[in-house]
């Protein structure tokens, strides 16, 4: 399959002994793609931890990035995404998996190979891993799948296996799971199958959004359906209580845990149909981002935040940078000759999006390649953007909410694909 993203992929052998009854960590022989796979596996260790506690590293943020010249990953701490003089350790991140969580120090990781759920941790000598659970028996799959948070140790991940949609409940601290089953969306046709999936929690409810496709998405042939289709679940209970669906867009997700299509505003959920060419294929379809009204479990009728026409442009991604506002990748058409253009070419540009007002500003970054990755973060007054520039370097730029203002970062060499908080 032609994965969303990840340029450069090579095979990478772990350096060091591996931890006991932990096998060495390896990316798997893949081919160059785009940078965002790669993005989406990571995994962070430490020397320093017992399953149940975290250490205080001293950073506040942790980078990931990965360096296309040396073809290896790294962990950046800093104290700071605006003072060079803030930058601590770089520490090189040699993984096999998927980044579903991440918590302190930690970051929680789907291992397909061993068919595990992996803890792993930093630590000042290193990464290490400290703890896993079984996933033998358990269905799971990368590309159809959504992780909510529960509460600050729990979280509930979404998947569809088998022409079936599952759930699984983990305790992050206690590493187990608390419970696993099925979650009753109404069946489709047996030539169809389920994508463009993703999911998300609000006050008791679990909305799951999903579209059809005939024959499987990895082919990236058939077009998906015209039509949203949206679930609404009780929660705890996982029963489903309504459904719904829109035709204005489709495709509201997929590649959910590797780059985020939807995010929560005053309660209410708003949602990125992305149907172009790289995902669902509808061409001439709009990408247009749709708020569930959560109260009464439908899509609002009166918003539709139209973010690229189909015809001359296709929008993925839907970034949250605080206070209404987002971030979307926007590719126009005309720099799309073959579906290899979306994989190795700079062919997207950034947008900031005001949800309230429903406007799209272009920011004045470089054009960078159409990517899958979780490059920002934000707080009280301050959004973070990581942009990766011709050079080889990710320029962080901080975007002020008070006054729509941007000012250069920190400079970080190879792409970084994910921002986290290490302490909370």
């Amino acid at each position: 399959m032609n994965s969303p993203g990840s340029k450069y992929l090579r095979f990478i052998k772990f350096r060091q002994p591996p931890v006991s009854d932990f096998r060495p960590l390896s990316f798997p022989g893949l081919k160059p793609l785009f940078l965002g796979v790669l993005f989406g596996f990571a995994v962070l260790l430490s020397l320093f931890a017992c399953q149940h506690s975290t250490k205080d590293l001293g950073y506040n943020y942790g980078l990931l990035s990965y360096d296309s010249l040396e073809n290896k990953a790294y962990l950046t701490m800093v104290n700071s995404l605006m003072d060079a003089q803030e930058i601590g350790p770089r520490t090189e991140v040699n993984f096999n998996g998927f980044i579903l969580a991440q918590k302190d120090s930690r970051y929680f990781v789907m291992d397909q190979e061993q068919k595990a759920f992996v803890a792993y941790q930093i630590g000042e000598q290193g990464i290490r891993a400290v703890a896993k659970i079984s996933m033998k028996d358990i269905p799971w799959e990368p590309y159809m799948s959504w992780v909510n948070w529960v509460n600050p140790h729990t979280i509930l991940i979404g998947t569809v296996n088998h022409h079936k949609f599952n759930y699984l409940e983990i305790d992050l601290d206690a590493m187990k799971i608390n419970r696993q089953g099925p979650l009753n969306i109404p069946e489709t046709a047996k030539e169809n199958n389920y994508v463009g999936v993703s999911g998300q929690l609000v006050d008791h409810k679990l909305f799951v959004s999903y579209t059809f496709q005939k024959g499987m998405m990895r082919e990236h042939i058939v077009p998906c359906e015209e039509t949203m289709y949206m679930a609404q679940f009780s929660y705890p209970e996982l029963e489903l209580q309504s459904t719904t669906q829109d035709d204005r867009t489709t495709w509201p997700g997929s590649y959910a845990i590797l780059a985020p299509n939807s995010l929560v505003y005053q309660d209410h959920i708003y949602v990125l149909g992305q149907p172009g060419g790289r995902t669902g294929n509808r061409k001439g379809t709009p990408s247009s981002i749709l708020k569930i009204d959560t109260k009464k479990n439908i899509f609002d009728p009166a918003y539709n935040f139209q973010i690229a026409d189909g015809t001359n442009e296709e929008a993925y991604t839907l970034q949250n940078l605080g206070d209404g506002l987002a971030l979307s990748s926007v590719v126009p058409l005309d720099k799309i000759h073959s579906f290899e253009n979306y994989m190795i070419n700079r062919v997207a540009n950034f947008v900031l999006l005001d949800l309230k007002n429903q406007r799209k500003t272009k920011l004045d970054f470089p054009d960078v390649p159409l990517d899958w990755s979780f490059n920002t973060i934000w707080d009280d007054d301050f959004a973070y953007i990581s942009v990766y520039q011709q050079d080889g370097n990710s320029q962080i730029w901080q975007y002020n909410r008070k006054d729509a203002t941007l000012k250069k970062g920190l400079l970080i060499k190879g792409a970084i694909f994910r921002i986290n908080r290490l302490k909370n």
